[in-house]
């Protein structure tokens, strides 16, 4: 679905008549630049950094970094926007647009930090893309509110799955704005938050055990209505004494159920699997 929208009922913003957006894209603008440096002042962002947005949309985000950062690379997947965003970036000189998808490109800067009011359908796995990629050292997002609240969940609640224990095993994950749908042109159906995901200096997984972990996580609320004894048999096709074994060793009851466990008790389980 397209549906029409005019840019210059934006005022403070070079746009122009007759784009489209592409729901298929996931397309979803916010135009007002005051409330996104509001939240970009809340980001720990200096002079120095190189910052890699995705899915520059109408650009308003990509101005506002521009004017904090160094350097700004932008992918775009839409290329029918190219007019507005080179009338949008023509007095700025450190920003690098790329007609690309950013799901497809290996080769990035040395060291950056990822920011990008992304498309909801490929939210998890952009995520996990760049949490694999070393050089980036910081994650800041803007998402869909329910994702957001499920990476940042506590063990006991029912948003507490396997993209919580994946995200706050790998990184400092914290929720720095709540925003309304109100603010989108065209309004989703739902609202979004803006997410940090800051990666330990350290991992806290070994690399070796890093199929282990996944594993284990995945297996675990795969069959999240089981008790841990039964899950950690089903997922390693461990027998009972040795599952038994294993869960003792790490202090865990073994009739306690999945989301009920602890992002360093998962650690500690992978840890002893790995052996």
């Amino acid at each position: 679905m397209i549906s029409s929208f005019s840019f210059t009922e934006y005022s403070g913003a070079k746009f122009t008549q007759g784009v489209v957006f592409k729901k298929s894209l996931g397309q979803n603008f916010i135009f007002d630049e005051g409330f996104l440096e509001s939240i970009v002042r809340e980001l720990a962002l200096c002079k120095d950094d190189i910052v890699v947005e995705v899915g520059t949309g109408a650009g308003t985000l990509t101005r506002v970094l521009a004017r904090k950062v160094k350097q700004v690379i932008t992918y775009e997947i839409d290329r029918s926007l190219e007019p507005v965003l080179q009338k949008q970036f023509e007095d700025f000189n450190n920003i690098e647009l790329h007609f690309a998808d950013a799901m497809k490109i290996k080769d990035f800067p040395s060291e950056f930090k990822v920011v990008a009011n992304i498309p909801y359908y490929i939210t998890t796995p952009l995520i996990l893309k760049f949490l694999a990629i070393d050089a980036c050292k910081e994650i800041c997002v803007l998402i869909q509110d329910e994702v957001a609240s499920r990476i940042v969940a506590k063990p006991g609640g029912k948003e507490y799955g396997a993209l919580s224990v994946t995200m706050q095993a790998q990184a400092e994950c914290k929720i720095i704005r709540r925003v309304p749908r109100s603010l989108f042109k065209p309004v989703p159906n739902v609202d979004s938050a803006f997410v940090t995901i800051k990666k330990f200096s350290a991992s806290r997984i070994d690399c070796r055990g890093t199929g282990i972990f996944n594993q284990l996580v995945k297996g675990c609320f795969a069959s999240r209505r089981k008790t841990m004894l039964n899950a950690l048999k089903n997922s390693f096709g461990l027998d009972t004494q040795t599952a038994r074994n294993i869960l003792s060793e790490c202090g865990i009851d073994e009739s306690i159920r999945p989301e009920n466990i602890s992002v360093d008790k998962y650690i500690e389980l992978s840890r002893k699997l790995m052996r």
